[in-house]
């Protein structure tokens, strides 16, 4: 039995470009996550530990983000390598069936 191969390059790529649009938009959530807080010791002992909790968290929630926008921009230039390597493959086997390999 012989199965089928074949890979719509035209969704590769855009998948590849939906991708970084969404590594953009996540590095814009980070960029903003980046400003907020504010002096903790502003708001008394017991606001100071929250604010000082809360911004520990904003600045790992960030860290998080940056690796996820890095994934992305991966996944973006992997998707249009793989993209090329279907189309160079498929014309390979095209010459090849042609003789002209």
């Amino acid at each position: 039995m012989h199965v089928r191969l074949t890979a719509d390059t035209d969704l590769i790529r855009a998948y590849g470009s939906a991708s970084a649009g969404h590594a953009d938009d996540l590095q814009a959530v980070a960029a903003r996550l980046a400003t907020v807080g504010t002096d903790a010791s502003l708001f008394g002992p017991v606001g100071a530990t929250f604010l000082a909790r809360l911004n520990r968290a904003v600045v790992r929630e960030t860290e998080t983000l940056a690796g996820v926008c890095a994934s992305l921009s991966g996944t973006h230039r992997a998707a249009h390598q793989a993209a090329t390597d279907y189309h160079r493959a498929d014309g390979d086997a095209g010459a090849q069936l042609l003789g002209g390999w």
